[in-house]
């Protein structure tokens, strides 16, 4: 239903038809083409709808009205500033699939108005108040995934200013239109060699170009007060002056405790580790203590070195750790997964493998394995598929288990994230991975050349002579749209726990 942006109207809802507002009389349509149809969000610089753009076949898009509740000419002539600035920096960035697209930016009946991209999902701050406080996966998720953005900014010479838990969105990938697939699918990050896109960079309001002969001259204060680096806070950003930011934005996250009773001014120090609930690796705390550094040299130089600090636990150095064995496994307190490892040090193999199906069917309160999603294995805890996993491999000696099939999925080019037009890829690389683990057979005795077929079920090797990775069986047949968001989702448990 049109809702009507004049800010004095008193009953702003309209009919599905209507062309002007039926209380006041104001144009329903910004030029023509944009409407709005919810208001979705307020403050003191204005007021954000969301919308259908109607020249894009009414694609949804959100609508941005300024209205800043100052008198000072001054103070509204720097509000005017920074609404223009918004527009400015989103035009620059370009269409970066984590930055809002900018879509138009006018003025209309003396306000000023900015369309841009819709982004469906929940910020982090709203995300903490209704989920609880977040795992060290989902911190290490949140870094992988939005330290690519920075950089992206970074290289155009823009500081954003604003990093907080309200300016990130969590965005599903299930949830994105096709042209938003294929502008992920188009644009793939110079540092991970992959698009993911789970969290969104929003709000540039308050974000800044810079070059080397002014990033030191004193400027506005400008940014969140709890979250804003030192030298931010005297008129001085730099480009670390985000990572800081999202070091603090990260142990708000992992505690859920204001920024300011996470530092202990009598100490001069950061006490945010004595306050968090659980256990965190030494190699993430040490990255987050490194982000948190109040002097810019001690600090990462840049979101790619963060990055590849993350990066340094390998899946090679995961798999042949024996020190994992009891702080994964052991700790897991759920019968099945006991039953689970008492089945594989028996050499049980079917009964292993149905076990962990079933495991991970009942944690998503689903009854196929194809009914699975990616949201159900995302909301699996992080110490579930690592004990699961670290119990196949010590069974086996290596031969099975995800970690392994994981290995032989990037040998073959495989890649952990896919989207829809890239699916026939997907779908070569598949075939050979289920011909290499043994799932897929020749028609006709062994012979090279000969049509492969798929196997059954039942008629899948239950043994430890089995060819490497043949087990577990959830990525066979019914569960072979998972391979990608499993393995991704291993990937990033992994990476965040293995050096706990």
């Amino acid at each position: 239903m049109p809702y009507c942006l004049n800010p004095s109207c008193q009953k702003p809802s309209n009919p599905e038809s209507a062309s002007f507002c039926m209380n006041c009389g104001k144009n329903l349509r910004l030029k023509g083409l944009y409407e709005a149809i919810a208001l979705i969000g307020q403050g003191g610089m204005g007021r954000t709808f969301q919308a259908h753009d109607l020249g894009r076949f009414g694609k949804p898009c959100a609508i941005k009205q300024f209205l800043p509740q100052v008198q000072d000419p001054e103070l509204m002539k720097k509000a005017i500033t920074l609404f223009e600035s918004e527009a400015a920096q989103l035009k620059a960035l370009g269409s970066h699939p984590q930055i809002p697209e900018l879509i138009a930016y006018f003025e209309e009946d003396g306000c000023l108005y900015l369309v841009q991209e819709l982004i469906e999902g929940e910020n982090l701050y709203i995300d903490l108040q209704r989920n609880g406080i977040f795992s060290k996966a989902q911190i290490y998720e949140l870094l992988v995934d939005i330290l690519p953005v920075l950089q992206f900014i970074h290289d155009r010479q823009v500081i954003h200013r604003d990093i907080k838990p309200d300016n990130i969105i969590r965005r599903s990938l299930k949830s994105l239109e096709l042209d938003q697939k294929e502008k992920i699918s188009n644009y793939q990050s110079p540092i991970t060699n992959s698009s993911g896109i789970n969290f969104v960079l929003v709000d540039f309001g308050a974000a800044k170009a810079f070059t080397t002969n002014t990033a030191n001259r004193t400027g506005t204060l400008i940014g969140s007060v709890e979250y804003i680096a030192p030298e931010q806070a005297r008129g001085k950003a730099v480009p670390q002056s985000d990572l800081y930011s999202l070091g603090v934005t990260c142990i708000y996250l992992l505690t859920g405790i204001s920024p300011f009773d996470l530092y202990d001014d009598k100490s001069d120090r950061w006490t945010w580790r004595e306050k968090i609930q659980a256990s965190i690796s030494n190699h993430l705390a040490g990255i987050l203590n490194r982000l948190l550094e109040r002097a810019i040299a001690n600090r990462y130089s840049s979101a790619m070195e963060v990055l590849h600090d993350l990066q340094s636990v390998t899946t090679s150095s995961f798999i042949n750790s024996n020190s994992l064995e009891v702080s994964y496994i052991k700790q897991i307190n759920i019968p099945q997964i006991k039953k689970l490892i008492e089945a594989l040090n028996l050499g049980q193999w079917q009964e292993s493998d149905r076990l962990t199906n079933a495991i991970i069917l009942e944690l998503a309160n689903k009854n196929r394995i194809a009914e699975l999603t990616s949201n159900d294995i995302s909301q699996i805890s992080c110490d579930i598929w690592i004990a699961i996993d670290q119990a196949w491999i010590q069974a086996s000696n290596n031969r099975f288990g995800w970690s392994i099939q994981q290995q032989i999925w990037k040998s073959l080019s495989g890649r952990l994230i896919y989207e829809e037009n890239n699916y026939w890829e997907f779908a070569k690389v598949y075939e050979k991975f289920a011909a290499r683990v043994g799932w897929r057979k020749p028609r006709w005795l062994n012979l090279a050349f000969s049509p492969k077929i798929w196997r059954k079920y039942e008629n899948l090797s239950f043994d430890i002579s089995a060819p490497k990775g043949h087990l577990p069986s959830l990525f066979f047949w019914e569960g072979f749209n998972l391979v990608d968001i499993v393995l991704y989702r291993l990937e990033i448990c992994r990476q965040s726990q293995g050096n706990s």
